[in-house]
């Protein structure tokens, strides 16, 4: 008796076991099936609307700061520098005395100098006596005419003598005068590189560097095919156009420049031609070889078709973007484009303003033709403005009625 009821009770624990595990299956079963589902549901993607705007077009390339004029101060005689009359990175305006050479020797020699002037003019006052009393004499037969030839050599040669004494003379005062290292042009000194006391020559290389500060230059380069299609919406004429720069720091500087210089011919190395931006600089805040990033703007607008760089992809065909026609299915298509402005594609053929393309959901899309679920962003935010709208106003009229 107590052995059959025992098999009675395993048996029941089968079946309940039977029953558990197949419940289990039936649920792995149907949740399988619900994946499988889900997955075979067409994928959502985001759509934008195409526009048409009006731009401006920018060029942007890095480029580097330089001055107008920079100057190695070099000693033009030779001499011990007796003293330095600025202060290392200080401003100096052209003629300013920077170094003064000692200048003793030099004096002295512009003394000599005048003295042998007046010799040589002594001597050729007295020539030219001596000339005219032998053609006194020659007219009266009382001398040869070779005693006036003679006079006339002599005569001649004090004269060469005293403009040769002049040269002397100039050049010695000139050579006097380089004792004084001046400024060449208006700028910024820098470090003195040869010290008081020290003995400089033509050859000993620059005392100090000067550099003007302003105007001042942005050189920069830019592909050739872009300046080409830059310069051909300008209408060629790139001294119209606004330079902006952006500093090392990120900050911008505030003011504009102008190009006032291109290059003529392009480096065939890297395929970019050079040109030259000239800004005001009175604040010295630009520095020579600090690196700038340069932006031309035309100002010249055009009337362009934009889209936003996520909605394109590349493709063996080209660049490709998706639309979605009314049966919702992707359908590819081949644009070309112009450049970029602003993050966006400048499109030149493929779409026209108000076509909608996506922009979200583009790795969804494994195929052309492929069944979608198209969300319009911009109609989404138009309904949930009008929604809160509409909720705000609702919420006015409850608040005044229970006033």
């Amino acid at each position: 008796m107590t052995k059959t009821k025992n098999k009675k009770i395993i048996i029941i624990l089968l079946v309940l076991l039977l029953l558990v595990l197949a419940i289990m299956a039936a649920k792995k079963h149907i949740s399988g099936a619900k994946n499988a589902a889900a997955g075979k549901r067409p994928p959502a993607v985001q759509l934008v609307k195409v526009k048409s705007e009006t731009i401006n077009d920018k060029l942007t390339s890095a480029g580097r700061i330089e001055a107008k004029y920079s100057v190695d101060i070099v000693a033009r005689v030779q001499g011990w520098i007796k003293k330095s009359y600025f202060t290392e990175g200080s401003m100096v305006k052209k003629g300013d005395l920077l170094f003064l050479i000692e200048p003793d020797n030099y004096e002295i020699a512009v003394k000599q100098a005048e003295a042998d002037l007046k010799r040589a003019e002594a001597d050729y006052v007295n020539a030219e006596k001596d000339l005219v009393r032998a053609d006194e004499l020659v007219k009266l037969d009382y001398v040869s005419k070779s005693y006036y030839d003679q006079a006339l050599a002599k005569r001649d040669m004090t004269k060469a003598a005293v403009a040769a004494a002049k040269a002397t003379l100039s050049n010695a005062k000139l050579n006097l005068s380089y004792t004084k290292v001046t400024a060449p042009v208006d700028g910024k000194v820098g470090k003195i590189l040869i010290t008081e006391g020290n003995l400089v020559d033509p050859s000993a290389g620059a005392i100090t560097r000067l550099v003007s500060t302003t105007p001042i230059y942005a050189y920069f380069n830019v592909k050739s095919e872009d300046y080409l299609n830059f310069k051909q919406n300008q209408d060629k004429n790139l001294a119209d156009c606004t330079v902006e720069l952006t500093l090392s720091d990120g900050s911008a500087y505030d003011r504009k420049g102008k190009v006032e210089f291109v290059d003529n011919e392009v480096d065939p190395t890297v395929g970019t031609i050079a040109l030259r931006a000239t800004f005001d600089n009175p604040s010295s805040i630009l520095v020579p070889n600090d690196y700038v990033n340069v932006t031309i703007t035309s100002n010249k607008p055009r009337n362009v078709i934009l889209v936003p760089q996520e909605a394109v992809q590349e493709s063996k065909d080209g660049m490709l973007v998706y639309t979605v026609n009314a049966e919702n299915l992707a359908i590819p298509i081949i644009i070309e484009a112009d450049g970029q402005y602003n993050g966006k594609w400048i499109v030149t053929k493929g779409l026209k303003a108000g076509d909608k393309v996506v922009e979200k959901g583009l790795l969804s899309i494994t195929r052309p033709n492929m069944e979608v679920v198209p969300v319009d962003m911009e109609e989404t935010a138009e309904k949930t403005a009008q929604t809160k709208e509409s909720q705000s106003v609702g919420t006015e009229d409850k608040e005044t009625k229970d006033k």
